[in-house]
């Protein structure tokens, strides 16, 4: 008995419908026309092979999967994209007993594949029901699901009644299945996470990664605010270093006019210019109120729409700063650091009075200039002759001018509201929303010398 003790009583195969994989397919003529005459037919040369050798065979079940999917990386695409599996083989066999089968590696002769392709059945009393479920994925809800008609019984009683009798135990397995599969992939997405392959977004946005995440939400969270922290204090330290300055774009024009989206469509284009040098660049879109609370170190920092007096004068000066990184106010936890590559403003009104507002919350005695120096360009949006035009400017040092507050029907807002400034405009230039693109990429090349972002801009990448 002793010498039986290592043969499985049941056995699971899966294989290509390719005759390079069977090496009776290959040595026999008649060999790869069997492998087209339907699973029966493949199933009952594979069960008399095996009786050749010696085993005896009391249940051998199968069907050809030819509606699989499965993810490859497209070169052409540049991402993971679905396709066909090619067609294969999945079978179940199951022998009389230990003495009546063999070890795998006989098995796999005999049937005449590698062993790698011969499975014994899992732990467990369930483990040859679970791979009789499997010939259909009754267990697997996300996989496609074969009638239980396309099973050919070779040995044993009929598929269409185990099928009968098993459907509802089957189906009630699922939650199981699904269970035991979140668990296996926990620990490759943490490490994903941790590892910036895997975003907050693409969690809430892909099926899989959300079932693991509802049942490990605490851990994934917790591994999703590291990464942040990390690449937060190594964007810093590169900003320290000099790698790179913080480019401050200000967008801004009636409201409507379209100010969001072409912030929108900008920030995408940097974000994918940047990726495809490997970087994993980021958009944090900030909110109304305590805009920085769940700023997590994305590259690019949206302040879409957001008052002026949202920050205190001293955290606009701050968080503008082009070569500085500073601690940031946030409702529940000040964020260590803060130093994007990009920040980019949206707003109805220009940006010297935008900074007159913002320098009025917090008791800063700061010039308008302090503010208005820290931007690397403005985007006046506008329409012309019905199609929208983008006005940028480079801000620089000027000639000293006098701005005036517009006057908006409330004097007290009137008074006093002029400025000497030496900080404005030394560059305009009218574009459409293309070309203007392009400009503000070239902006953002010069500020991150340390990712070649030029060389996309250039069209040369």
């Amino acid at each position: 008995m002793a010498k039986h003790e290592n043969n499985p009583t049941s056995i699971g195969l899966t294989q290509y419908l390719d005759l390079s994989y069977w090496t009776w397919a290959a040595e026999d003529a008649n060999g790869a026309a069997l492998l087209h005459q339907g699973a029966g037919t493949i199933l009952a040369y594979v069960v008399q092979r095996l009786e050749e050798i010696g085993c005896e065979v009391v249940e051998a079940y199968g069907i050809v999967h030819d509606k699989d999917e499965r993810e490859v990386w497209s070169e052409t695409e540049k991402a993971l994209v679905v396709e066909p599996k090619p067609e294969h083989l999945h079978a179940v066999v199951k022998f009389a007993s230990r003495s009546k089968s063999a070890p795998l590696d006989r098995l796999a002769f005999g049937i005449g594949v590698e062993p790698q392709y011969v499975e014994k059945p899992g732990r467990g009393r369930y483990a040859f029901d679970n791979m009789l479920a499997y010939l259909t994925h009754a267990k697997y809800a996300d996989k496609f699901q074969y009638a239980p008609s396309e099973v050919a019984t070779v040995r044993g009683p009929d598929y269409l009644g185990i099928d009968a009798l098993r459907r509802e135990t089957w189906l009630k397995g699922r939650a199981h299945v699904k269970k035991k599969v979140v668990a296996e992939n926990f620990e490759d997405m943490r490490e994903r996470v941790l590892q910036g392959e895997i975003t907050r977004d693409q969690i809430m946005l892909t099926d899989d990664l959300f079932d693991i995440y509802s049942r490990h939400q605490r851990e994934i969270d917790d591994a999703l605010s590291a990464y942040g922290q990390r690449r937060a204090y190594r964007s810093a330290a590169k900003l320290r270093a000099g790698a790179f300055s913080t480019h401050v774009v200000f967008i801004h024009g009636d409201a409507g006019i379209g100010k969001t989206r072409f912030a929108t469509d900008f920030i995408t284009e940097a974000i994918n210019a940047a990726n495809a040098h490997g970087e994993r660049w980021q958009v944090y879109r900030a909110a109304t109120g305590n805009p920085l609370d769940d700023w997590r170190g994305e590259e690019v920092l949206l302040l879409d729409d957001l008052r002026a007096s949202a920050m205190d004068a001293n955290d606009w000066l701050l968080l503008l700063d082009p070569y500085n990184a500073s601690p940031a106010k946030a409702h529940y936890r000040n964020k260590g650091e803060v130093a994007p590559r990009r920040i980019v403003i949206t707003a109805t009104i220009e940006p010297v009075e935008f900074f007159y507002y913002a320098r009025q919350k917090g008791n800063v005695d700061e010039a308008l200039d302090q503010f208005i120096r820290r931007l690397a360009s403005v985007v006046k949006v506008f329409r012309a002759d019905d199609i929208n035009r983008y006005l940028v400017q480079h801000i620089g040092k000027v000639e000293p001018y006098e701005w005036r507050q517009s006057y908006r029907g409330v004097s007290s807002m009137y008074d006093n509201a002029r400025r000497e400034l030496t900080y404005g405009p030394k560059t305009s230039v009218e574009h459409d929303a293309e070309s203007a693109v392009v400009e503000l990429l070239s902006g953002l090349a010069v500020r991150s010398p340390d990712v070649p972002l030029a060389l996309v801009v250039g069209g040369a990448p």
